[in-house]
């Protein structure tokens, strides 16, 4: 069913393997790119200045030898607690997720492959420091993300002419790996937000012949690379949420409906689910809400919409 967006599921695999908790004891400066074009060559040179410190981290980080710090219940205090490092800043979710965080007064690092884009979405006008970052390119990530405290991933496949990169496997679970590697070799991250997708652990939660699975995951296996992705979040030792939404609609949450909060493999927009849409405003509030509530602290929550669902206080929705 077309309705559902490529991005949700669950775990029943509790097991962790723990990655590295190796800590970068070097920290490169974030590329800047608030007052240059990407192709500016003093982005480049920036990116050519990463310590070899930075690069030696992000590779004992995916180490599996070595266990991981444990995950705390952590959040971000308030709004001076940052910057919170937004990726994805140029998709439908992501900025949303700048536009909220802005609004809230709290100091936003805006990531993409094109800080042009962002520039021409206001971003930048609206306070948020905009830097060039590929997540397959663990060098611009490391210099994304120093000094961030939270991490708030936002990508997705997308397709396009250049299917060997832009690929399920590349951005959904490589490039989120990639992330999650560098937040913890970074040390200094509190909390990784991650968007999925309803129906990300079709198969374990006995959903595997669900009409919306087969047609969702016929995109190059997206749905598996996504758990793929979840799983590794899991057992990073981050503090993590991860937020399945049903189907992302462009419209504003007084057409959907208000937000309903359910537990993981609880919804698999089946006619008898309470709703199957969801507002990508609504999706954003509720990323930036597991920043600051504890209760967020290593969940994994499915979020659909309503037009009969009443509408809930955000902070009973990690309750």
């Amino acid at each position: 069913m077309a309705s559902l967006c490529p991005h949700s599921a669950s775990l029943q695999t509790r097991a962790r393997v723990s990655p590295s908790a190796a800590r970068s004891t070097r920290r490169a400066a974030p590329a800047r790119c608030a007052a240059a074009p990407a192709d500016d060559p003093r982005v480049v040179g920036r990116r050519d200045a990463i310590s070899a410190g930075v690069i030696a981290s992000l590779l004992v980080a995916v180490d599996v030898g070595v266990a991981a710090r444990p995950a705390a219940a952590e959040a971000l205090a308030g709004a001076s607690d940052g910057p919170v490092l937004v990726v994805g800043a140029t998709g439908n979710t992501g900025r949303r997720v700048v536009e909220q965080l802005r609004a809230r007064g709290v100091a936003v690092r805006a990531a993409s492959r094109k800080p042009e884009k962002m520039r021409a979405l206001g971003m930048e006008a609206a306070g948020a420091e905009l830097v060039a970052l590929d997540v397959l390119d663990p060098e611009s990530i490391a210099l994304a993300m120093a000094g961030a405290s939270a991490v708030v991933c936002c990508t997705g496949f997308t397709p396009s002419l250049n299917f060997k990169k832009d690929n399920p496997a590349k951005v959904d679970h490589v490039g989120t790996d990639n992330l999650v590697a560098a937040a913890v070799a970074n040390g200094a991250v509190k909390k990784f937000v991650l968007v999925t997708s309803l129906l990300t652990n079709a198969k374990a939660a006995g959903q595997a012949d669900n009409d919306n699975y087969k047609f969702l995951n016929a995109l190059g296996g997206v749905l598996d690379e996504k758990l793929a992705a979840e799983l590794n979040l899991r057992s990073s030792g981050l503090d993590y949420t991860i937020v399945r939404p049903g189907g992302l609609s462009n419209e504003p949450e007084t057409v959907t409906g208000p937000v309903i909060v359910r537990g993981e493999d609880t919804t698999f927009g089946l006619p008898t689910d309470p709703g199957r849409e969801i507002s990508r405003d609504t999706v954003a509030a509720v990323c930036v809400e597991a920043l600051f509530d504890k209760n967020a602290s290593n969940r994994v929550v499915e979020i659909v919409a309503s037009p009969d669902a009443p509408k809930t206080s955000p902070d009973t929705w990690f309750a």
